[in-house]
């Protein structure tokens, strides 16, 4: 019997890179989530948000190349770094630390400036995962003295982390609510800039063109990733040879090890010559 039931066709939601970018670079409604997020700075205007912005070291190309989800400053000079993460891979903190170091790089001091001039930098992470153990909606980071955490350092760095699974503490306000409920596919209610968010979230999900450049750049960031994981599995090898030539073991030895912990990854022709390499 021929099946007459439709597939239904993938939703594309808040948390989609491509839907993310485009709805997050509304300034209106940017400058709305940031208010939610920060409701103790008055954020009077924002200038038009970046999205997608890619920082690049030419001179050190040995370094790691970051794309910012998006970027915005407000008209006090302070700069809003807003990424979505919608995988656990255990180091959300330490990805915040090079974001941070990355706008730093780009972004806050110029030459001729002092340390004085350097723009405050918000690194502002929305989680859509769920977490081994239970953590508040928003969770603020910033540098401390161990000693006594009442005296706080003035850096102008502070990390934020939104989780859409987290559990509210009473101190969330509406807008950031509403914006958990976005991340999670939920309908918001009684604002009317994430009326007009959800609305565009459907146009493009309603629009074929809009579909079909979501899906190309999901599997370009799809390849992307396995490209950068391959890599880092090299390094590994390649390391681990290094490892076992100070330690005395011959070549054989050697082979036999990467076989067993990357046998599944790279060929013995490419392990051979791993080994060869270093």
């Amino acid at each position: 019997m021929k099946n007459t039931h439709k597939q239904k066709e993938l939703w594309f939601g808040f948390s989609e890179d491509k839907v993310f970018g485009e709805i997050m670079s509304n300034p209106a409604f940017c400058k709305h989530v940031l208010q939610g997020i920060l409701p103790e700075i008055p954020i009077k205007k924002i200038f038009p948000p970046k999205k997608q912005e890619v920082i690049i070291d030419p001179e050190h190309r040995d370094q790691k190349d970051i794309r910012l989800d998006i970027l915005v400053e407000d008209i006090n000079g302070s700069l809003y770094n807003i990424e979505m993460q919608r995988s656990d891979d255990d180091d959300i903190a330490r990805r915040m630390r090079y974001y941070a170091s990355k706008n730093d790089q780009r972004y806050t001091l110029h030459q001729g400036y002092t340390y004085n001039d350097l723009k405050n930098v918000f690194i502002i992470f929305l989680c859509t995962f769920k977490t081994k153990q239970k953590v508040a909606i928003k969770s603020t980071y910033q540098t401390i003295n161990v000693g006594n955490h009442a005296d706080i350092l003035q850096d102008g760095l502070t990390k934020i982390i939104i989780n859409s699974n987290g559990v509210p503490d009473g101190t969330e306000t509406e807008t950031l609510l509403n914006l958990v409920k976005l991340m999670k596919d939920l309908p918001v209610h009684g604002d009317k800039l994430f009326d007009k968010a959800q609305k565009r979230i459907e146009s493009m999900n309603a629009d074929p063109e809009w579909r079909d450049t979501i899906m190309d750049f999901e599997t370009r960031m799809l390849e992307r990733e396995q490209v950068g994981e391959k890599k880092g599995l090299k390094t590994g090898a390649l390391t681990l040879v290094a490892s076992l030539k100070d330690v005395g073991c011959n070549s054989q030895q050697i082979l036999q090890q990467l076989k067993q912990k990357y046998g599944n990854v790279f060929s013995d022709k490419q392990l051979e010559e791993f080994l060869k390499q270093s």
